[in-house]
């Protein structure tokens, strides 16, 4: 008997989309992505120029609310980390160079800890914290209509939601990578006075002998860069959830995966271009 379609459904298989097809669909898809990110920014950074005293006072106590939350409180979790980090390092290094001297220690310690364990450590610490917590807020206010409801009665969402927490996480990453260096190299220093005993005059050598002025560039670019990954990703995958609140968790978690990814890069350029400007991190 002769089909009524034009091809039998049992024996047909599907077709499937070509490689080249595949990667332009994708292309695509991180376009359109990298364009919406960018437009978050955008609209945010741009509602500073918006006129209101008294919304600026009210997106001021969203920023202060939000860096007591990702700053102050994460003080405890921040200090944990950073001295067990500090003496870890100090171990491993008598465990691969036990004949080091004391000022070597110093240097490594600081290039080490400064440089890298710092923020990383603190930008990883801030993300699943508060980066979290940031997407998942943000998207059970965008899944519960409370976005659209704030916009139809006059306030600006980028400017009460985005740009604050993006202002205050800069400002607590900044903060909290400078207690993260001092906690993690006084760790160090005292697990390597206790492991090695070194001589306290030649571990101070070692720390002043690594420091230059460039690591005050090195830690500004870094911190408000890392600050500013955090915020403006988690706020703009939490915001692109659309109305159903099963959306969020995987939204919130896509969001601090990809930042916790581009963190990691950022890093690694900044780094690149700090050693190639500055020259050996452990100055001979």
């Amino acid at each position: 008997m002769r089909p009524s379609l034009g091809f039998d459904p049992r024996t047909t298989a599907a077709s499937r989309p070509s490689l080249l097809f595949s990667l332009g669909a994708w292309g695509l898809d991180a376009l359109f992505g990298l364009g919406a990110l960018a437009r978050t920014l955008w609209v945010a950074v741009a509602s500073l120029t918006a006129p209101g005293r008294a919304a600026r006072a009210v997106a001021f106590r969203v920023m202060l609310a939000q860096l007591y939350f990702t700053g102050y409180e994460a003080i405890l979790v921040v200090s944990a980390v950073a001295l067990f980090l500090g003496a870890t390092i100090i171990v491993q290094i008598q465990l691969l160079a036990p004949a080091i001297g004391g000022e070597l220690l110093g240097q490594i310690l600081v290039t080490v800890v400064l440089r890298e364990v710092a923020p990383l450590g603190t930008a990883f610490l801030v993300a699943g914290r508060s980066g979290t917590a940031i997407a998942t807020e943000l998207g059970g206010m965008k899944a519960d209509q409370e976005v659209l409801a704030l916009a139809s009665i006059g306030i600006d969402p980028p400017r009460y939601l985005v740009l604050p927490r993006i202002t205050a996480v800069i400002v607590a990453t900044l903060a909290l990578m400078a207690y993260f260096i001092v906690v993690g190299i006084a760790g160090g220093y005292s697990v390597g006075w206790l492991v090695a005993a070194p001589s306290f005059d030649a571990l101070r050598a070692g720390v002043a002998r690594s420091l230059v002025w460039s690591d005050v560039p090195l830690y500004l670019v870094k911190g408000i860069g890392l600050g500013l990954i955090i915020g403006w990703f988690c706020c703009h995958f939490g915001l692109s959830v659309q109305t159903s609140p099963t959306e969020v968790p995987p939204k919130a978690s896509r969001g601090v995966m990809l930042t916790l990814l581009f963190c990691v890069i950022y890093n690694a350029i900044v780094t690149t271009l700090f050693y190639a400007i500055v020259g050996s991190p452990v100055p001979v």
